[in-house]
């Protein structure tokens, strides 16, 4: 399920992490060509484009300012993430509206089906997207930063700001209630359908 990014090795990385810390623009904006689809689909998690690209422009804008305050020897990604996670429910806390309310999980299924795909593809895209939009926002993230964005649980415990015992309960957890979605969603349509059922969600890895 996880959807490749552009490849930089580690220490590659660990170069332009160094450099882009010490200012240097274009090793910056490799790390955003990067990291730009992670942060963008968190953003779209909470709110609703226009203001889901926004927020990511201002992710990355705000990292460079703060650059100095990074750690260089650990991971980049999960701290943009928690800088776009701050932002959205900054933004959410503006409008006096839950966090997730207005989350839009279309971009998460990645590889989204085309003109040439089957009716059945396109179906159980939909049915996973309307899946995961009604899980708890901790089940949801976590399953999104898991199976989509590849983080560890560690990283995903510093942007959710949980213990990893939380975050690999919220992961079991949000993954069997997915399956339990996905199976009664299959089944809706497929009496809508006439008995043609939509594939559940893969296993566990």
């Amino acid at each position: 399920m996880n959807a490749p990014r552009p490849h930089i090795g580690h220490e590659e990385e660990a170069v332009l992490v160094h450099q882009a810390c010490a200012g240097d623009s274009r090793a910056f904006g490799t790390l955003v060509d990067r990291y730009k689809g992670p942060v963008y689909r968190l953003c779209l998690r909470y709110v609703r484009d226009p203001d889901a690209e926004d927020l990511a422009q201002e992710t990355f804008l705000r990292a460079f300012v703060n650059r100095e305050r990074f750690d260089v020897d650990r991971p980049f990604l999960p701290w943009l993430l928690v800088i776009a996670r701050n932002l959205c429910l900054d933004r959410l806390r503006g409008r006096k509206r839950e966090p997730g309310a207005d989350a839009d999980v279309s971009s998460i299924a990645h590889g989204g089906p085309t003109a040439e795909e089957t009716v059945s593809t396109r179906e159980a895209i939909e049915d996973l997207e309307r899946s995961l939009a009604r899980l708890p926002e901790g089940q949801r993230e976590a399953i999104a930063m898991y199976h989509f964005d590849g983080l560890s649980y560690r990283e995903m415990a510093d942007v959710m700001e949980a213990p990893v015992g939380t975050i690999m309960t919220w992961l079991h957890r949000g993954r069997a209630r997915l399956r339990e979605l996905m199976r009664s969603g299959g089944d809706e349509t497929m009496r809508n359908n006439g008995g043609a059922r939509v594939a559940p969600v893969g296993s566990d890895r």
